[in-house]
């Protein structure tokens, strides 16, 4: 018998075409109900009390609580779930426990637990089930849905991996993996408001900031930009009043014009040379206007 599971969730402004519903073959009467009482639980956020959604990079694995809870008195022996991911998030084909199906932009997986579930007692998916594509967008990154049978009543329509292929696209078969086997293992989730065996686990993308800093350059007190030159040595600032550079003779290498105390001194010593040539003038005169005849 074909089974096919549908159902529909709301998510923002979209709407996720993805649940479980079972529908009989044509000329096959309906399945019997599952005879287990299972609800799927996760993880909820205390502040809101709703499902916890969790955030994921791309090519990451979405960390999901993907448990069950057994609510009734007696044990049940052995367990299935099928969990549903489309889009961006991706099943990866690994555990030999699981049956793969791929359907256009939906996959599923078909996991088959040897596990016996205690009354009140409550276990979870471990392992990296579900992960983020290496390319995705965060508008393609939604949900995970999830749903808990016994093991008996799956045997009961054929066995998971004819449920499994049911959920394969046109022309196609399901999968198993060839990996080590996926475990359940014990954790504390609490009950949702309407228990039930299908539940759903929520992820968002994170995608790490696209702009780059620009550099910018740093003023120097004056107002203008200090560079630092690349390669060779830094120039030497030759302070002003001076000749030049140490070493190079007072002439080397664009020196300053020499100014202040040096001009004084040049300038008093031409003024006494000034003084003692008209003093030599004058006595040569004298003593030229003197002759007797």
């Amino acid at each position: 018998m074909t089974v096919h599971f549908a159902a529909r969730l709301a998510l923002g402004a979209g709407v996720l075409a993805a649940g479980v519903t079972a529908l009989p073959a044509a000329g096959h009467a309906a399945p019997a109900p599952d005879s287990a009482t299972l609800v799927a639980v996760t993880e909820r956020d205390p502040a809101t009390g709703l499902n916890v959604k969790y955030p994921v990079k791309p090519g990451e694995v979405v960390p999901a609580a993907l448990g069950v809870t057994n609510p009734g008195d007696a044990p049940v022996s052995g367990l299935v779930v099928q969990i549903r991911v489309v889009d961006d998030l991706d099943l990866a084909v690994k555990h030999d426990n699981c049956w793969y199906a791929v359907d256009s932009n939906l996959e599923a997986a078909w996991c088959e637990f040897d596990n016996e579930l205690a009354a009140r007692q409550t276990l979870a998916v471990v392992g990296d089930v579900v992960t983020a594509k290496a390319d995705a967008r965060p508008d393609k990154v939604t949900s995970i849905i999830f749903r808990w049978f016994s093991k008996q009543w799956v045997d009961a329509q054929g066995g998971v991996q004819q449920l499994a292929d049911g959920d394969a696209g046109q022309g196609t078969k399901a999968v198993r993996g060839t990996g080590t086997a996926l475990a359940l293992t014990e954790r504390d989730l609490p009950l949702p408001e309407t228990p039930r065996p299908i539940n759903f686990a929520y992820a968002q993308l994170v995608t790490p900031p696209t702009t780059q800093p620009t550099a910018t350059a740093t003023p120097s007190p004056g107002g203008t930009p200090t560079a630092t030159p690349t390669g060779g040595t830094e120039p030497t600032a030759v302070p002003t009043g001076t000749a030049g550079a140490p070493g190079d003779g007072g002439t080397g290498g664009g020196g300053l014009p020499v100014t202040g105390a040096n001009i004084g001194l040049l300038a008093g010593v031409g003024g006494a040379l000034l003084v003692l040539g008209g003093g030599g003038y004058l006595i040569a005169r004298r003593r030229r206007t003197r002759f007797v005849a």
